[in-house]
């Protein structure tokens, strides 16, 4: 029986301290868990966050040195890891560890490249060891995710049938973003040569599928096939396109896939907006901050001006406590 039931790599960087509290405040009286970092000095200012967690233990792990991680990852059930900022040049050496050790695994990037190169390199070692690698467990893209699955289920379970088709649409919502997923879009655009990307390029539309899986009718990554600006007639709403549907929807491919949403299925995320005039200036100002962000002089002007969180930032408690966001789909 392996001492850790959980494992929090990188918990000093903003998000593995929100886990952190999170453990300690909701199971800290009976969770063994451990809380990793390479810094020592760092380690000690979490201790406070770690007051009502008796079996909770802090310990130095650079997940660059495979002898310091491998002690972590083989005396562990699972894993979750936040060592990011990107992930992509960090996490495949964990992956490797839990796949050898039978280590379950999650993480919270949305960076596809690396989910692609994970599965492609470590899928069938996690397979033959019982280790289940969950990559994309974060607001990307676990609403569209989920929506999806209980859109065909609910078609499975009133129709006995699967689906042709399945739109997604994201709701009202409230929150904010961390500076660690800016800088990482930043480094994916900047870096073109990463695991995982040839390959991501080479699949396009259904590049996380599965080994032994068909693709589809899908062209692009979001599954739109129309204009910028378009009416879409199932859901009644004008819509233009979500930023983040190129890395939701081909994880949505990749669940339909493994679990027979339907033959050829056809899947699609778009944002809705209240009549032509709105869509067409939020894709101009989304095109805006889109040119400002690419261009690096400018990138580099927002994140010194505070403009964009930097990384390590990300929203205040208030601003947490009161996010919430709803996800939409319609199955045909």
């Amino acid at each position: 029986m392996r001492p850790n039931t959980l494992t929090i790599l990188g918990a000093t960087g903003f998000t593995g301290r929100l886990a952190v509290e999170y453990l300690n405040e909701r199971y800290g009286s009976d969770l063994a868990y451990v809380v990793t970092a390479r810094s020592a000095a760092k380690l000690e200012e979490l201790k406070p966050l770690m007051a009502n967690s008796p079996k909770a233990t802090a310990m130095l792990c650079d997940v660059t040195d495979p002898e310091s991680l491998d002690s972590v990852v083989k005396n562990s059930v699972c894993v979750v890891n936040f060592a990011g900022t990107p992930f992509i040049d960090k996490a495949l050496p964990v992956v490797e560890a839990c796949a050898r050790h039978g280590t379950h695994y999650c993480d919270i990037t949305g960076e596809i490249p690396l989910h692609r190169a994970s599965y492609d390199r470590y899928n069938a070692a996690a397979a033959e060891s019982g280790a289940i690698i969950l990559h994309q467990c974060g607001y990307d893209s676990v609403p569209a995710d989920i929506t999806a699955f209980m859109a065909q289920k609910a078609m499975r379970e009133r129709h006995g049938c699967g689906v042709a088709e399945l739109r997604m649409y994201p709701g009202d919502s409230a929150g904010g973003v961390s500076g660690g997923t800016l800088a990482t879009g930043a480094f994916l655009m900047s870096n073109k040569d990463l695991p995982g990307m040839a390959e991501v390029k080479a699949r396009g539309a259904y590049a996380l599928d599965p080994a032994g899986a068909t693709g589809g009718p899908d062209k692009s990554m979001d599954g739109r096939e129309s204009k910028l600006v378009s009416y879409d007639e199932l859901a009644g709403t004008w819509t233009m396109p979500f930023i983040m549907a190129p890395v939701n929807v081909p994880l949505v491919r990749k669940s339909a896939a493994l679990l027979g949403y339907g033959d050829s299925c056809r899947i699609s995320e778009a944002q809705p907006c209240k009549s032509r005039l709105s869509a067409i200036a939020s894709v101009a100002a989304l095109g805006v901050g889109g040119l400002l962000f690419v261009l690096p002089p400018t990138r580099w002007m927002l994140f010194k001006t505070g403009v964009l969180p930097s990384p390590g930032s990300g929203p205040d408690r208030a601003t947490r406590e009161n996010g919430f966001f709803h996800e939409y789909a319609i199955a045909v």
